[in-house]
């Protein structure tokens, strides 16, 4: 699972080095094509846009480094991977873009005001047209990479560079009204695309939060959905609750109480436990590690109870048959910690001599004895294996109290 986990981890990052490349490209032929139309062209929204391109150089770049990082996966320092570098990207690519967005703003407004606005020329007008073919036909292929290997930093460049095909639209319009007389609209379009720039910024801002504070809305409703049927599809488990599935990047740690029958040996509870662990990882790729808690009943309290401990109860039930004979073979002692007290269970070998009679009359003043000695004590259940002195065969007679 390890094997298969990591090269899913480069296939990721090698997808991500190619889109970048062909990104970085792209975005060099833009920026300089744009930076250069907007000053020859008398474009503010064009060259406001010429730098909205520059900026995606920047983002490319730190998203391959984290790409790069996260591929990693687990080591010593890192014992849930280093998923968060890819989150820590989005984040920056947030940044990035909301000072970009305020940088031409503050440009664009000191042009509004200015009385002596200048026409922008048809060089504007076709460096936008192109700029939004190029940005949206990147904006796909790299949009559907990133859902496809479920990569966020990927997904949060892509936005990046939608963002720039439509700044690219808004200065397409500014750029022709003021074309045909109305010269306020070139800046005005360069106010509308920091606007444009602002709002993806905020929101990938915020969805990168998420992330980095393990809120549950990062991850995806359809997939905690599947998670939690993945849990009570496995055998032994009667219900689940405290389900908190949280986001590390691209990987999904889970920490949930799983409810098994409280009955059951800690080695075949600690066995569902598992189940539940290789099931969901091997069922979601992006499920890299699981933390079960096994409950013996429905618990959706935040505190414990503390009840008596083994020790002493095992001193307890030793000074309430030390003077009977009857009970001088204990075979098995098992406390079940349950919601509303303890229930013990014992079993003692007795010989067959005993009459069932005095058998059940004595188990039933020991059962008294113990609950009035602890309060804590729910419930006494005794038992008997009946064993033949005279031979070195026990018999499966089995009395109950």
């Amino acid at each position: 699972m390890k094997s298969s986990q990591q090269e899913v981890r480069d296939e990721r990052y090698f997808a991500a080095r190619k889109a970048t490349i062909i990104s970085v490209a792209v975005n060099i032929f833009l920026s300089v094509g744009k930076i250069i139309a907007g000053m020859v062209g008398n474009s503010a929204a064009i060259l406001a846009d010429g730098i909205h391109s520059a900026s995606d150089l920047i983002t490319d770049g730190v998203v391959l480094v984290a790409m790069r990082i996260a591929k990693q996966g687990v080591d010593e320092d890192h014992p849930y991977g280093h998923g968060k570098y890819e989150t820590l990207a989005t984040l920056f690519v947030s940044v990035a873009l909301l000072a970009v967005a305020i940088g031409i703003a503050i440009d664009s407004w000191g042009r509004l005001v200015d009385p002596e606005l200048t026409t922008p020329t048809s060089l504007a007008l076709w460096a936008a047209a192109i700029s939004i073919l190029a940005k949206e036909a990147i904006f796909q292929y790299t949009y559907r990479l990133g859902k496809r290997y479920n990569a966020k930093a990927i997904i949060a460049n892509a936005w990046h560079h939608r963002s720039d095909a439509v700044s690219s639209i808004a200065a397409l319009i500014g750029v022709g009204g003021a074309m045909v007389g109305y010269p306020i609209l070139d800046p005005l379009a360069a106010i509308a695309v920091a606007f444009i720039l602002g709002k993806v910024g905020i929101e990938l801002f915020l969805e990168a939060l998420q992330d980095l504070t393990d809120s549950r809305q990062a991850i995806d409703a359809e997939v905690q959905k599947k998670i939690a049927n993945l849990v009570h599809d496995v055998q032994g488990v009667l219900s689940a609750h405290l389900l908190n599935p949280r986001g590390l990047g691209p990987d999904i740690r889970v920490d949930v109480h799983v409810v098994v029958d409280g009955y059951l040996s800690v080695s075949e509870g600690h066995q569902i436990a598992e189940k539940v662990r290789y099931h969901l990882m091997n069922e979601l790729e992006s499920v890299t590690d699981v933390l079960v808690h096994v409950d013996p009943e429905e618990d959706h309290e935040e505190s414990v109870r503390m009840f008596v401990s083994r020790e002493k109860l095992n001193n307890l039930l030793e000074k309430c048959i030390a003077d009977s004979p009857l009970f001088a073979n204990l075979d098995r002692m098992t406390p079940h910690y349950r919601k509303n007290g303890v229930l013990l269970e014992m079993q003692f070998k007795v010989d067959l001599d005993y009459p069932m009679v005095l058998i059940r009359t004595e188990a039933g003043l020991l059962s008294s004895r113990l609950l009035a000695a602890e309060k804590e004590l729910d419930e006494v259940k005794i038992g008997f294996i009946m064993v033949d002195t005279k031979r070195p065969v026990t018999s499966l007679q089995q009395g109950s109290n």
